[in-house]
């Protein structure tokens, strides 16, 4: 940001400004709205475009992970890809209690 003109009178309101606010006590700065936080809103156009790129990403994106894939298809072919019972219930068991919590 470039601050062109009066530069002292530009720090003059500053330091004014930033007197008043630690005037206020510290409870008070968020109710009053003497210090609001930043905030930034994209345009329409933008969010579109945003929206557009993240879509690209998914799409380029594997839909299994083929690394994990390959894993266990070569256990499996090798015989030596093993399941538990019991850990298979308790996964089923605890789906379906998330499911209703």
């Amino acid at each position: 940001m470039k601050i062109s003109g009066d530069k002292p009178y530009v720090l003059r309101t500053y330091l004014k400004k930033k007197e008043e606010e630690e005037k206020i006590p510290q409870g008070e700065k968020k109710e009053t709205g003497a210090l609001r936080p930043d905030k930034v809103e994209l345009s329409k156009k933008a969010r579109e475009k945003q929206f557009r790129e993240i879509r690209r990403l998914v799409d380029q994106a594997p839909d299994v992970r083929e690394g994990k894939m390959a894993t266990l298809k070569t256990a499996i072919d090798d015989g030596k890809y093993r399941v538990k019972g019991e850990e298979v219930a308790k996964k089923m068991i605890k789906e379906g209690i998330d499911e209703f919590v």
